[in-house]
């Protein structure tokens, strides 16, 4: 049992945006657990799927996943957003033994304007159609659509804060990427794989776009201010990212 990576999917509802993704993992041989939030995900062909009996939210399906991975023995563990589709390659980008050894949570790029500009691709197309870059990015922290962290971070720093930014737990995956670099591992973001994110697919059928935002923003924002956190986001949001090509060599700072 085990292997390198198992891909968590938390979901709740969007069955046909589900399987988009479930066919993209079955071109990328990737081992995956669909986690079944609302418990009526009718699976594509034979696709493992986990129904917790209850909405475990974002941030608890993906825990379940993290658990699931690491109790089977594999080396990574990875959450993926419903609504995203991936680029040829993804998996092995994630994988990819050429990047360094230190690190501790790892993504690619995206096309998600609206998120962290500093993981934003200036390829805006199709995920099939991207063409890898050969660099790699150091970052201080990374987006939860789609995050790997690895056995040894996990085991130092645990997985993502499930109570303390609310319902849609904005803000838990800074909180990760702080205590992972706390503990001594790097974040990286890889230019050989790429995504598209939908955006919001699967809350926009719970509550209305702005409330959701509204009220998912206040959570973080208080949640960080519980754990000291605010004066650290301004920091980290401030610092430039070191691009470097797959040699090592620092290519540029941003």
């Amino acid at each position: 049992m085990g292997g390198q990576l198992l891909i968590g999917v938390p979901v709740y509802g969007q069955q046909e945006m589900t399987h988009d993704l479930v066919r993209d993992l079955w071109r990328e041989n990737a081992d995956f657990v669909i986690i079944d939030n609302r418990g009526d995900y009718r699976p594509l062909g034979d696709e493992r799927v986990e129904r917790p009996g209850q909405n475990l939210g974002w941030a608890g399906g993906s825990n379940l996943g993290f658990r699931l991975a690491f109790s089977e023995g594999y080396a990574n563990a990875m959450t993926l957003n419903n609504d995203t589709r991936l680029s040829l390659g993804y998996v092995a980008a994630l994988l990819d033994p050429a990047l360094p050894a230190d690190l501790g949570m790892v993504a690619t790029v995206y096309d998600d304007k609206y998120a962290i500009s500093k993981m934003l691709s200036d390829y805006d197309g199709p995920a099939e159609q991207y063409v890898p870059r050969h660099r790699y990015r150091e970052m201080t922290f990374i987006d939860g659509t789609g995050l790997l962290i690895t056995r040894d971070a996990w085991r130092a720093v645990g997985g993502l804060d499930e109570r303390t930014f609310g319902d849609y737990a904005w803000g838990a995956d800074r909180d990760l990427s702080a205590r992972v670099r706390d503990a001594g591992f790097k974040i990286y973001v890889t230019e050989r794989g790429f995504m598209n994110h939908l955006r919001q697919k699967t809350v926009s059928t719970m509550t209305s776009a702005s409330r959701y935002k509204l009220r998912a923003y206040r959570e973080m924002t208080a949640g960080m201010r519980r754990i000291g956190m605010r004066h650290r986001l301004k920091a980290d949001d401030e610092a430039p990212y070191v691009v470097h090509d797959f040699d090592h060599r620092v290519d540029q700072i941003r």
